[in-house]
């Protein structure tokens, strides 16, 4: 098991999965005093398949690795801790409408950028496996949000869909919802669609 310090290195690679920090650079962004404990935690990570580290001139260079599933799994656990942190509002009665299968559900627009204003929509996506479900959902998610304050703004995308976009060339909203969203339920579904969106090109 991590430790909250370990957590919080693994923490700056959610928010951008692409990114790569140095040692020091991870040691002042955790804002931990001692380069010998974060020399000591990265190279655990590393241990572990977490990490990888490339070694650039002078610098090692830290990157996640998406291929483990310890990873993933670990990530999953960080949208967790991110979630209590937000607030999202009527995020049960949001939830009880959510499919009982495959699914994931993501915030994204202004509530997940923390810029919402009262007249704000709270956007929010959801990723399904079946096509045929995907109009009935839509639906669903739009009637009983016109009621809502704010009022929801739905997007339903099946699997195939969301991998798509991911995997396109042209900037699309798929790219725009990895960059700003808060993953409320399916985060080890999301990251997998993502791993493999990464091993067929998707760069951020």
């Amino acid at each position: 098991m991590l430790t909250s310090k370990e957590l919080q290195i693994l923490e700056l690679f959610r928010i951008n999965l692409f990114a790569s920090f140095t040692i020091m650079e991870v040691m002042k962004k955790i804002k931990t005093k001692s380069y010998n404990w974060t020399h000591n935690a990265i190279k655990k990570l590393q241990k572990g398949n977490i990490l990888a580290i490339k070694r650039i001139g002078q610098n090692q260079l830290c990157s996640i690795n998406l291929n483990e599933h310890k990873t993933i799994a670990y990530l999953s656990l960080a949208e967790e801790l991110n979630i209590s942190k937000q607030n999202v509002p009527n995020l049960k009665r949001i939830q009880a409408l959510m499919p009982g299968d495959f699914h994931i559900f993501i915030v994204t627009g202004s509530y997940a950028g923390n810029t919402f204003t009262r007249k704000s929509d709270l956007d929010i996506v959801v990723i399904i496996e079946r096509k045929e479900n995907k109009k009935f959902l839509l639906n669903n998610l739009s009637s009983e949000g016109e009621l809502m304050i704010p009022p929801l703004h739905p997007y339903v995308f099946t699997r195939e869909e969301f991998f798509e976009m991911l995997t396109n060339k042209e900037e699309n909203y798929g790219k725009e919802i990895t960059r700003k969203k808060i993953i409320i339920e399916g985060a080890e579904l999301y990251y997998n669609i993502l791993n493999e969106a990464i091993e067929h090109g998707f760069k951020g």
